[in-house]
């Protein structure tokens, strides 16, 4: 056997006689390899498989945790830009003046009730807050304070019934008493004369002459005038220029700062603050 394949060996080498039989065998055998090779070939299919479905299970919870923390800081980087618009049109409100100072401060709650219509903001006495201050957001006068706490204070909103002051027409300084409705989209003139220049559109401003609010604040605009037969005088409605049901952040206002004013360690922004007392109240000046 070992002299016959010699012989064969050396007769398939130099002469090739063999190749056909070698290609016949090959392919008589190749069913047999492939079923010896089938286990290992399903196994390593398996294998990669499962790896490559649990680095995809993988990768899409980190993908979907990823897309969650993504989702929830462009919400709280949207709610910061809008707030930052909101205490950007604030602070950038052509209402204020030089010889005023303001202090930013955020409404904690409302209570729009019809027969009470109140605001809490979170400034107080140690803020130098006091009764009677009035306060203003980006479009114009919105109440006074009528309650200082510590830490925080109570607002009336200008759409209380039982909030009045001086208004004055921008267009013929006609003064008028402005009294709430009770509702935040509509104010009321009282004791209007039938005979009165007044027009739908007039926007009407601070007088300055109650001794509250300064001069020259916008308030409201006048939106209807009914004048009722044999009536002495005319009804007047006027809507908020401040979106009072939408407000978060007021400006409470000091007029007239003293010169000698110290700097208020919790300002916002440039500061200064006079002592605090009821009529001379320590304020921030706050600078956008």
């Amino acid at each position: 056997m070992v002299i016959v394949s010699v012989v064969i060996m050396t007769v398939d080498h130099r002469y090739r006689h063999l190749q056909i039989v070698r290609s016949s065998l090959a392919t008589a055998t190749y069913p047999l390899q492939y079923l010896a090779h089938l286990p290992s070939a399903i196994s390593e299919l398996v294998s990669e498989n499962l790896a490559a479905r649990t680095e995809l299970l993988t990768d899409n919870e980190n993908l979907r945790e990823q897309a969650l923390f993504n989702q929830a800081k462009l919400q709280r980087l949207a709610l910061l830009e809008q707030e930052n618009a909101r205490l950007r049109e604030l602070l950038g409100s052509p209402i204020q003046t030089s010889n005023e100072q303001v202090l930013i401060a955020e409404i904690l709650s409302v209570d729009l009730h019809p027969f009470r219509q109140l605001i809490t903001i979170n400034k107080g006495s140690r803020q130098g807050v006091f009764d009677g201050q009035p306060l203003v957001a980006a479009k114009g006068i919105i109440g006074q304070v009528v309650e200082v706490y510590p830490m925080h204070s109570t607002a009336l909103l200008i759409s209380d019934p039982n909030h009045a002051l001086l208004a004055e027409s921008n267009r013929t300084n006609l003064r008028a008493l402005l009294v709430g409705s009770g509702k935040t989209d509509r104010v009321e003139l009282k004791n209007v004369s039938s005979s009165a220049d007044i027009r739908i559109g007039d926007l009407l401003h601070t007088s300055g002459l109650d001794g509250r609010y300064p001069p020259n604040y916008p308030i409201a605009e006048v939106t209807s005038i009914n004048n009722l037969p044999g009536a002495a005088f005319l009804h007047v409605e006027a809507r908020p220029l401040a979106d009072l049901d939408t407000i978060r952040e007021v400006l409470l206002l000091w007029t007239n700062p003293a010169e000698d004013d110290k700097l208020n360690p919790e300002s916002h922004g440039s500061s200064k603050a006079e002592n605090a007392s009821p009529d001379s109240p320590a304020v921030e000046q706050a600078t956008p």
